[in-house]
């Protein structure tokens, strides 16, 4: 039996939406250019684009199920296009002004852990696809941007109050649709191998030589993501700490085992390092090293920490080893 191409019509569909998604934000930075009906072109361009791309979401899934060419890839590669694209066209709206980032602090939240648990699934052989609540949401969440291009093409008030209640509309609903899918994938979130796959980052703490270097940089690449809002990134920091504690202890390790390739304790240290630190060049290459540095030489308290048992030991040096880097970059770094 042939195995499906990953470049099958579909799949081709869901490579364009997600080009959109990352052409959509730098269209509407670009310097307006020639007007069209009052508003810049790069504004009506960014709009076309989004109502092709929404149109494509619902071509390759109607194509796939008519020429029974469904696949595995497909199935994630769809949803996770669908979060591009959103994500980016409403990341770019909130940058712009048009509405609160922090509507969109849950909807990134929900979208990218339902996006991590489904690729770590997928690596068990377990495919989870887009639920109907999920279809719901989407569609919410693309009436609620359309509204947003028309606010930005005509500002009124009238389109301002429809555009934020459609997006409190996309916001329940990216919720529901959330607690829904962990509610209908819990026996999935206790399995081994899926505790494995979060404490490695995806993997990431299995590359090698250095697994923990791997892992601080993802960690330095969330707090480069979350460094505009001091409360988000404390938000992010809480919840990697909490998943760390809930899903270490259910790989089934040794107590006095702390295996390289569990990163989830370096991501938690690093963006613990940088609380209040201003995002300088400066600090992120100061605190990177340094960071590393406390974490290899395990300075005491932390070569005691290090010692204690089962997912302690496995935490608390990396936090401790953030904390020093901390202090470090309070006094001797750039302000």
């Amino acid at each position: 039996m042939r195995t499906p191409s990953p470049f099958s019509l579909p799949n081709c569909l869901s490579y364009f939406r997600i080009l959109i998604g990352i052409a959509i934000p730098v269209l509407l930075f670009l310097p307006s250019g020639p007007e069209f009906f009052g508003q810049g072109l790069n504004i009506w361009v960014s709009a076309f684009l989004f109502v092709l791309g929404a149109l494509t979401d619902f071509w390759d899934g109607w194509i796939a199920r008519r020429q029974k060419i469904e696949t595995p890839l497909g199935k994630i590669l769809d949803p996770t296009a669908d979060k591009i694209f959103i994500l980016c066209t409403m990341a770019s709206f909130a940058a712009k002004g048009v509405y609160s980032y922090w509507y969109l602090v849950p909807i990134f939240i929900r979208e990218i852990a339902v996006t991590f648990c489904r690729i770590a699934w997928l690596k068990e052989g377990h495919v989870i696809a887009a639920e109907r609540a999920g279809k719901l949401k989407l569609t919410l969440q693309v009436i609620s941007v359309i509204i947003s291009f028309l606010y930005l093409i005509s500002p009124t008030a009238g389109l301002s109050i429809l555009n934020h209640a459609f997006l409190c509309l996309a916001l329940v609903m990216t919720i529901y649709s959330g607690l829904l899918f962990f509610m209908n994938n819990t026996a999935l979130l206790k399995t081994r191998e899926f505790s494995r796959s979060v404490a490695t980052m995806m993997g990431i703490g299995c590359l090698k030589p250095f697994p923990g270097t791997y892992g601080s940089f993802v960690g330095l690449v969330l707090v480069l993501l979350t460094a505009y809002d001091l409360l988000l990134h404390v938000i992010v920091f809480l919840i990697l700490v909490w998943v760390a504690y809930a899903l270490i202890p259910q790989i089934g390790l040794r107590k006095d085992e702390d295996p390289l390739e569990i990163v989830i304790d370096e991501v938690c240290g690093i963006l613990l390092a940088f609380f209040f630190i201003p995002i300088t060049f400066p600090n992120i290459l100061l605190g990177f090293f340094l960071f590393r540095a406390f974490d290899t030489l395990k300075v005491f308290p932390l070569n005691w920490l290090e010692k204690k048992e089962g997912v302690h030991g496995i935490m608390l040096d990396d936090l401790g080893a953030g904390v020093y880097t901390w202090l470090f970059l309070k006094i001797f770094g750039s302000h």
